[in-house]
């Protein structure tokens, strides 16, 4: 895909708000928080917030940086109290474990794995990474609203 101008964004979190300013479809809004409101205006209406309105919609970025901004902003929308989950931080080869101080696992960033700590609120629009148990249906990638949790797992709405 060529494109005709840079479509990068100076400032994300700063904007200046243009109350008529009009968003066609397949246009790019100036600063996060707008493009937040653009692709999830209802994302606290459990009514309109389904599955399928998290699967219609797709924020896209380069980098893991922007993914957690994004994943921050669209969170600070969503009512109610967030759950914290953590990453296990040690090898089950104890052999290398001097080789890997949980620090240092702690503050892996590459694509495809989630980051150490992942901060979730009901409603929150998740996508399965990596399916450890296919048989159950789901595919990588699925996207979904994520619902309830409890101290070893989280569930998606069914």
């Amino acid at each position: 895909m060529k494109l005709p101008r840079s479509m990068l964004i100076d400032d994300p979190l700063e904007e200046e708000v243009d109350e008529e300013e009009v968003i066609a479809p397949c246009v790019i809004p100036s600063g996060l928080k707008r493009l937040i409101d653009v692709m999830y205006p209802d994302v606290n209406n459990q009514a309109i917030a389904t599955d399928e309105y998290f699967a219609s919609r797709t924020i896209l970025t380069t980098t893991n940086v922007m993914v957690h901004r994004i994943n921050d902003a669209v969170a600070s929308r969503l009512d109610g109290d967030a759950h914290e989950y953590r990453s296990i931080d040690k090898l089950q080869d104890d052999d290398n474990w001097n080789f890997f101080e949980p620090e240092v696992l702690n503050s892996v960033n590459i694509n495809g794995i989630p980051p150490h700590k992942l901060t979730l609120k009901k409603g929150a629009p998740i996508m399965l990474m990596r399916n450890l148990n296919p048989d159950l249906g789901l595919c990588n990638g699925t996207r979904f609203g994520w619902w309830s949790s409890s101290p070893m797992s989280s569930t998606p709405r069914s």
